[in-house]
């Protein structure tokens, strides 16, 4: 049951789609969005001619001027109050958060208190990067134990769920998002299960099978030859999905820094919205 939805607000086009995707959800659970902007204290701090990769460290710190830093203060609080008038005119009920710091992290600490965090995958400066995937998106995801619904520049309706189960505990708790979500809102399951025996892959599909009945969720399921990542990409070419959901490894502090191979790896390369689960 999702009732609490942590909103990454910033004026980038994928902020938008987050910001859709987030209302959506809203909207089907009755839900509060919390929208937040971080004002990126690295940014703030150092000379304005460098970027993230200069050894800022070895220099003095070169503070921008007053007036610069209000700037990115009224563009943010005119970013939070175009969430909050939108979310009212649809009824949502909306608080908003403007904070100082890492965005990474404290998007990722707030989202603690949410039950899911929904975010672009990149952000407002991903015209000057070449990665697919956000440096303060990918720093949200190592760092979340919520959910994260990552989202493209458009927010499609959800109608279709692929859902990567492999019975471990992640899978098991992806499994059951993705279950009440698509309850929520309407959309079909696909349960792709890649790799191993057939046996095996019977028996891991057999157990989500027993979980969805109750929920008369139209579903189908899928055995996957071959390594993952490549076989759930030739999947979807045949059998398109509005999401795709699945677990994240790691329950420490640690673990959680470090993503399962196959997860960050789809998270990077898929072109639609992805849903991580801890």
């Amino acid at each position: 049951m999702i009732k609490s939805i942590l909103l990454a607000a910033d004026a980038s086009q994928h902020a938008v789609g987050a910001k859709n995707q987030a209302f959506a959800l809203a909207a089907a659970y009755g839900a509060k969005i919390v929208a937040v902007n971080v004002l990126d204290v690295r940014l703030l701090e150092m000379p304005p001619y460098l970027d993230y990769a200069y050894p800022f460290e070895t220099i003095p710190v070169a503070q921008f001027p007053v007036e610069l830093l209000e700037s990115f203060r009224v563009k943010a609080e005119r970013v939070l109050e175009e969430v909050r008038l939108a979310a009212i005119d649809e009824g949502i009920a909306v608080e908003t958060r403007l904070e100082e710091g890492i965005p990474g992290e404290v998007l990722a600490e707030l989202g603690d208190a949410a039950d899911i965090i929904v975010i672009g995958k990149r952000g407002e400066h991903a015209r000057w990067g070449k990665d697919m995937l956000g440096s303060i998106t990918e720093g949200v995801v190592r760092r979340a134990t919520s959910p994260v619904f990552i989202t493209e520049t458009e927010a499609s309706p959800l109608r279709s769920f692929v859902i990567l189960y492999d019975g471990s505990h992640t899978s098991n708790q992806a499994l059951k998002l993705a279950a009440d979500m698509a309850a929520h809102v309407g959309a079909s399951l696909q349960v792709l299960t890649a790799g191993g025996r057939s046996e095996e892959v019977d028996r891991v599909q057999d157990e989500a099978r027993r979980y969805l009945e109750p929920f008369t969720i139209p579903s189908r399921f899928f055995g996957l030859k071959g390594g993952p990542v490549q076989a759930v990409q030739e999947h979807l070419a045949s059998e398109p999905a509005d999401l795709v959901v699945m677990g994240k490894k790691g329950y420490s502090i640690l673990q959680r820094l470090i993503l399962g191979s196959t997860a960050e790896h789809l998270m990077r390369v898929l072109p639609l919205p992805v849903l991580l689960v801890p």
